[in-house]
């Protein structure tokens, strides 16, 4: 088994020891610049590789994948089912938002499985499972082979694994406090946003993020003052998009009542009350987002 550069002015980069494979550009990186590890995945059974990505000079600078022969090519050229956060055929996003990008010392494995029915290939990001990330009905193309794309300098070992993991479901988050995902249930004041969501994430000891969604994405900071126990709203940046009147009425109500926050408590795990300085208050339940579905088009057709 050993590791095959793409054939561009960009090969030189790229210094291969073994299972481990170091790409070094002194440029721009106007492409990717991509590596086909040869261990073939050619018949039905499974086949589990973990990637390690022991040095990465910038957090989303790399992608991991599978590819066939006739696929594996230069820069944006390649096609293969991709991941790097988001889901992608080489080129083109297929998924937002699947997982984490890939940072310096994160170990990605990729699970696939090979039936005369389907193939499905799972992504586990640092011994996590995010779930089934493509499952393509057959005819589909054999043999399929590891890709790795740099988009930043790094250092990258492979191995195929015989343990393969049993627990495939994606792994549910766990939040504490104000992080995570939570839906309007009770608003007296204004009953028609009832089942409206927000996604709060903090950034640091006092400081959280606010996303919510309307017909715009609307976006914040939260900071909270310890001293006196109350909380201060940024600018709302948003979309700035037009839509029907009644649904633009229930943004401006929204984002109103962002902008308003002024208390913010949790009651247990899975409630959370808000008041606004206007004397507005709205009760929120934690809800778990449904995962991402799995591509299932064949991408190399």
């Amino acid at each position: 088994m050993s590791w095959i550069v793409e054939q561009t002015e960009n090969t030189s980069a790229v210094n291969v020891n073994g299972d481990t494979i170091t790409c070094t550009n002194d440029g721009y990186y106007g492409s990717p610049i991509n590596v086909m590890y040869k261990d073939p995945a050619n018949q039905n059974g499974q086949y589990f590789w973990q990637i390690e990505f022991r040095e990465l000079q910038e957090s989303g600078g790399a992608s991991i994948g599978l590819t066939t022969e006739h696929d594996f090519k230069g820069g944006w050229g390649l096609r293969a089912m991709k991941y790097l956060g988001n889901l992608s055929d080489g080129s083109g996003l297929l998924v937002s938002a699947f997982g984490d990008q890939i940072s310096q010392n994160d170990k990605i494995g990729i699970l696939l499985q090979l039936t005369s029915e389907d193939l499905k290939m799972y992504i586990f990001h640092n011994e996590k499972s995010l779930g089934l990330a493509f499952h393509v009905q057959a005819p589909y193309p054999k043999p399929l082979f590891p890709v790795v794309s740099f988009n930043a300098n790094g250092k990258v070992k492979i191995y195929r694994s015989q343990e393969i993991p049993t627990s495939l479901e994606r792994s549910s988050l766990e939040f504490t406090g104000i992080n995570g995902n939570w839906k309007i249930i009770d608003y007296p004041q204004h009953r028609e946003c009832v089942g409206y969501q927000f996604e709060i994430a903090n950034e640091n000891e006092n400081r959280f993020s606010l996303h919510a969604r309307v017909i715009n994405s609307l976006n914040c900071h939260l900071q909270y003052n310890p001293a006196n126990n109350q909380w201060k709203t940024s600018a709302i940046m948003s979309t700035l998009m037009a839509g029907p009147s009644e649904e633009m009425h229930k943004e401006s109500l929204i984002s109103s009542f962002i902008s308003g926050i002024y208390r913010v408590e949790t009651q247990g795990q899975h409630q959370l009350v808000i008041q606004t300085n206007n004397g507005d208050q709205a009760r929120l339940e934690r809800f778990a987002v449904p995962p991402p579905s799995p591509v299932t088009q064949n991408i190399f057709n």
